[in-house]
């Protein structure tokens, strides 16, 4: 299974003067309840409506063992917990109360196990796209741009993202952008634009 990465970089990370790398994972769309029930089903002998009483009663009980301060735990899978958040800046300790507490989130640890064959399926592989953009003067854009038009007649928003390593929200405005600009213009199916120069140009 080959799970794209991206690596950022801190520099002066911590004021030490040097930089700090670290990788992060492009997630997929996780697997939607339907999907799961059918794969659940097609691996089994239980039927949807089972699956589907199942998955219900699975979670009525981890509701009722987190709320009573128990970590829930499923089999194979792993451990489930609770985490606070305390709001009582300025309070003294004899002052706290449960009033001040709220629950922030709730934890996953997963067993050895799950962790391990998970890990021994796994490969990696560097993503040809970033969810990180880099920083360009409107300027200095274009005119990378510009070239990148004289060489190859059109653009999409996948290739602006590739290209300049933007993400596609970036990549995205740029163009639009320009176009209101009246510098490229769009063509094509509108789910499927092109950009190329305008006629003007």
């Amino acid at each position: 299974m080959i799970i794209n990465y991206e690596i950022h970089t801190i520099n002066n990370s911590q004021g030490s003067g040097t930089a700090r790398h670290f990788a992060r994972i492009v997630e997929g769309s996780p697997m939607s309840a339907q999907q799961l029930e059918h794969l659940i089903q097609d691996n089994s002998t239980l039927k949807k409506g089972d699956i589907e009483a199942t998955l219900s009663e699975l979670r009525e009980q981890m509701v009722r063992e987190l709320s009573q301060g128990h970590r829930f735990y499923i089999p194979n899978v792993g451990y489930f917990s609770l985490s606070v958040k305390l709001d009582a800046d300025g309070k003294a300790v004899e002052k706290v109360s449960g009033s001040d507490l709220c629950l922030h989130n709730i934890n996953f640890r997963p067993e050895a196990s799950l962790l391990q064959e998970v890990g021994s399926k796994v490969r990696f592989r560097r993503a040809r796209l970033t969810s990180k953009s880099v920083v360009y003067e409107e300027k200095q854009l274009l005119s990378l741009l510009m070239d990148y038009l004289s060489a190859n007649h059109f653009i999409t928003c996948r290739t602006m993202q590739r290209q300049f390593r933007l993400r596609e929200t970036a990549a995205r405005k740029w163009l639009k952008r320009f176009v209101e600009q009246g510098v490229i213009r769009r063509e094509g199916a509108r789910n499927a634009p092109v950009y190329i120069f305008s006629a003007s140009n």
